[in-house]
């Protein structure tokens, strides 16, 4: 049965009221002493120009590239990293080492999460072009594991070109820090050929078993790696079935990234303690293999709530898995 150890928590580097590194600190560590797996954070350069982006108070962005090292330094067990970067804005040299860096600084806690990217400002920002993602992406991944297990990486790609180049040190995790591929299901076959697993937004039971598993099994077997599946959701622990309600539509915006006709209790973990745990337990058995937890809504809410539902969630939904 799923426990808490099969869960991350998804950490934001912007906030409802003003980001402020101290606070995302202490809610790593909270993470930590309530025995999650990993925190996480996502990588960007500017802010979304839509989706539940376009309620914040604020637009703040800090750089999670200098707040998780903050958070390795002051946690020591609980995995660190990052959902996701997206490799394709800077150098492949620059992320191996930056990577490498923080692996040796954590003690081997890094999990590398990395994703295309979406919005075209994050790729104007730092003037590349949005067109040629997909294909720097896949030889991004292909430099990054070379420079972390050879001695010296030659690459001649179309995006990249590398000659007898050396990168020291060296992760602490052997070959490398796992990857988790961010992204729709045309990622899969990068989660097969370079990853742990693929992160899916909110997949139901009925996608998990019949669409995501099939496929990964698929992939997996041309490359000879057996990737998972980690599902990606909102989690909102109510007291009581008023205060669901109260929570519904900060929910139904939440999953209305592509489809505003999902229905958020369908593919969200929330409701009462008992639902959210039948909810882990069904997708568990259908097949996911991890679970990304988000309690902040995106960063629609402070850090202090996220970290109120992350206690709510040991407290009232673990003991039932």
């Amino acid at each position: 049965m799923p426990n808490i150890s099969d869960c991350s928590v998804m950490l934001f580097p912007w906030d409802a009221k003003k980001p402020r590194v101290s606070e995302i600190v202490e809610a790593a560590k909270l993470a930590e002493d309530l025995g999650f797996y990993s925190v996480t954070l996502p990588t960007h350069m500017t802010m979304p120009p839509g989706w539940l982006f376009t309620d914040f108070k604020t637009r703040e962005l800090l750089d999670a590239r200098v707040i998780v090292p903050a958070i390795a330094a002051a946690t020591s067990r609980i995995k660190i990293g990052f959902n996701s970067l997206l490799p394709p804005l800077l150098p492949p040299y620059e992320w191996a080492k930056y990577l490498s860096t923080l692996d040796v600084m954590s003690d081997g806690r890094v999990i590398f999460g990395a994703a295309e990217g979406w919005w075209e400002e994050d790729f104007a920002a730092v003037g590349v072009n949005r067109k040629y993602r997909a294909s720097m992406f896949n030889e991004q991944l292909e430099v990054i594991t070379s420079l972390w297990t050879r001695e010296k990486t030659t690459f001649e790609g179309r995006h990249y070109q590398l000659k007898d180049i050396t990168m020291e040190p060296k992760p602490v995790q052997k070959p490398y820090p796992p990857i988790w591929i961010g992204g729709s299901a045309k990622s899969i076959y990068r989660a097969a050929r370079y990853g742990e697993c693929i992160v899916a937004f909110w997949p139901d039971e009925n996608a998990a078993q019949n669409e995501w598993i099939p496929k990964l099994k698929e992939e997996g077997e041309k490359w000879g790696t057996d990737p998972k599946l980690c599902a990606f959701s909102f989690v909102y622990v109510a007291k009581d079935e008023k205060d669901y309600k109260s929570q519904l539509p900060k929910l139904r915006l939440a999953v209305s990234f592509e489809d505003e006709s999902i229905d958020p209790s369908d593919v969200t973990i929330s409701g009462s303690p008992e639902r959210c745990a039948q909810r882990i337990r069904s997708l568990a058995d259908a097949g996911v293999w991890h679970f990304v937890l988000e309690f902040q809504f995106h960063g629609l809410e402070p850090v202090s709530f996220g970290m109120a539902q992350m206690e709510a969630f040991a407290r009232d939904v673990v003991p039932l898995l």
